[in-house]
């Protein structure tokens, strides 16, 4: 049993030694990464999320948006994966459902994140 364990810990020290440990300058680099990725993301929703007057999608600077949202998405996509038509599918949905909304409900989506979903759920007046 005593032999069993020794064969057990020696087989994790030999394990240990051939996983590649990132030195300082790559832990720092990519802590760098992920602090103003989470920079970008928290001004992002700060400024977007909640505001019911910016954008309204069916004015000109939303439908813009909602355009060059498809075509980021399928740009990245073409050269990221061959499969870039799904991708192409998944963000024309915000342009169908600002396009549906307004021409066959009658009802302008106003807004962005969770102003956009109380304005899509609860309805005043």
């Amino acid at each position: 049993m005593i032999t069993r364990i020794k064969t057990f810990i020696r087989d994790i020290r030999a394990e240990w030694d051939k996983v590649s440990k990132p030195d300082r300058k790559e832990v720092q680099g990519n802590t760098l990464v992920v602090i103003v990725a989470c920079a970008i993301l928290g001004f992002f929703l700060w400024i977007v999320d909640g505001n019911t007057e910016y954008p309204g999608w069916v004015s000109i600077h939303g439908i813009i948006l909602l355009v060059a949202i498809v075509v980021c998405v399928t740009v990245v996509a073409k050269r990221s994966t061959p499969r870039w038509q799904i991708a192409f599918l998944v963000s024309l949905i915000p342009l169908i459902l600002v396009a549906v909304s307004y021409f066959v409900l009658n009802y302008s989506i106003e807004g962005f994140g969770f102003a956009l979903l109380r304005s899509l759920f609860i309805r005043t007046g």
